[in-house]
C-alpha cells in the first residue's frame, strides 16, 4: 500500500478532543480494576485485572505494538460471566508499560505472559485459559505447544497460520520512535495495522490515548520502535504445532479479515482438526474493536462449553 492509498487517520477530525463512548463502555470502565507489575529475568511486565482473585482465570494477550487496554471493552464483562472470573490482561515485553529487551523471542513472550497471569491472580483457581489476538495469538500458539500443560485451554483471535512457504520472511518495518509536540498531534497520527475501517471511533480514541506517554518535548508511543528488528523470527511448522499441542486450542476470526481469507482459514481447519473454528459476522482483523460485545459472547460460549468439555 502506497501513502496515497492509505486511509485517513481515524482520529484526525477530532483534533485531540475525546470521542463520546456508549454508556455500556463507560459502565465497564467504572468496574473495579487492579493493576500491578510482575518481573521475569529482569524485565517488568505490566498487568491489569478484573474480577475476584480465586475465581477461574483468563489471560488476555494483545497484538503487536498494542497494549493491555485493547481489552478494556471485553475484560470487565468476561469477569462477570460464568459465575465470576479473574481476568488478567498483560503488556508484552517491549509494549505498553512493560520493559524493553535487547532481544525478544516467542518463548520469552509466552513465559512472560504466564508469569504475569500468576502474579495477577489468574492461576489461583487452577490453570487459566489464554486468549490472544493477532500477534498475541502467535504468542498463545507458542504457549500452547511449549508450556500448554500450564493452561486449561487456549483461544486464538485472527492470527493467520499459513503454510511455511507462505509465511512472512524477515521483520516488519520499524514503527514509532517519533516525538509529537502535543497530545492532539500524536492522536492524529494513530492508525490501525493492518488498516481497516472501524465504526467505533470511541474505542480507537481510547486505545490511542493508552498507546502514548509524555516525554521531554511532547508525546511518543509506548512500544519499543526496534521491537520487530529485535524479534528472533523462525518460520512456524503448523503441522508440528498441531501435533504437539499441550492444551485444547480454538480459533476465532473476523469474517471479513484481510488476514484470514478462505484459503488461510481452510488450511488452518485442515491442520488443527480437533479445534473449533468460529467467525464473527461483519468484523475485520481488529474484531475486538469492531464488535467487542459479539466477541465477548463468542468467548464466553467457548469458555463455558468447549473449554470445559474439549473434543
Amino acid at each position: 500500500m502506497t501513502k496515497a492509498d492509505r486511509m485517513p487517520p481515524p482520529l484526525a477530525p477530532f483534533k485531540g478532543e475525546p470521542v463520546t463512548a456508549p454508556d455500556w463502555f463507560n459502565t465497564a470502565q467504572d468496574t473495579a480494576v487492579e493493576t500491578g507489575f510482575a518481573e521475569r529475568e529482569g524485565t517488568k511486565l505490566a498487568w491489569k485485572a478484573w474480577g475476584e482473585r480465586g475465581k477461574p482465570g483468563l489471560l488476555l494477550v494483545h497484538g503487536g505494538t498494542a497494549h493491555k487496554g485493547w481489552w478494556d471493552a471485553l475484560g470487565p464483562y468476561l469477569a462477570r460471566e460464568g459465575g465470576g472470573r479473574r481476568v488478567v490482561a498483560a503488556d508484552l515485553a517491549g509494549m505498553g508499560e512493560s520493559g524493553w529487551r535487547e532481544v525478544y523471542t516467542m518463548d520469552d513472550h509466552a513465559a512472560d505472559m504466564l508469569v504475569a497471569a500468576e502474579e495477577g491472580g489468574a492461576c489461583e483457581a487452577g490453570k487459566p485459559i489464554m486468549i490472544g489476538h493477532s500477534f498475541g495469538g502467535f504468542v498463545t500458539l507458542q504457549a500452547s505447544t511449549v508450556m500448554g500443560e500450564q493452561l486449561a485451554a487456549a483461544i486464538i483471535l485472527d492470527s493467520p497460520i499459513r503454510k511455511p512457504e507462505k509465511q512472512r520472511e524477515g521483520s516488519p518495518p520499524r514503527r514509532g520512535g517519533r516525538t509529537y509536540a502535543d497530545l492532539p498531534a500524536a492522536l492524529e497520527r494513530f492508525r490501525l495495522l493492518p488498516e481497516q475501517e472501524c465504526e467505533n471511533l470511541w474505542i480507537i480514541d481510547h486505545i490511542a490515548r493508552g498507546s502514548l506517554k509524555q516525554v521531554e518535548g511532547g508525546y511518543t508511543w509506548l512500544f519499543d520502535p526496534d521491537l520487530w528488528a529485535k524479534l528472533t523470527y523462525h518460520r512456524r511448522d503448523p503441522e508440528a504445532a498441531a501435533a504437539n499441542l499441550k492444551c485444547p486450542l480454538a480459533f476465532i476470526r473476523g469474517e471479513h479479515s484481510v488476514l484470514m481469507g478462505a484459503e488461510t482459514w481452510d488450511y488452518m481447519k485442515s491442520v488443527f482438526t480437533r479445534s473449533p473454528f468460529v467467525s464473527i459476522p461483519n468484523t475485520q482483523h481488529h474484531l475486538i474493536l469492531d464488535d467487542p460485545i459479539a466477541v465477548t459472547a463468542a468467548l464466553d460460549a467457548l469458555i463455558e462449553g468447549w473449554a470445559k468439555r474439549p473434543v
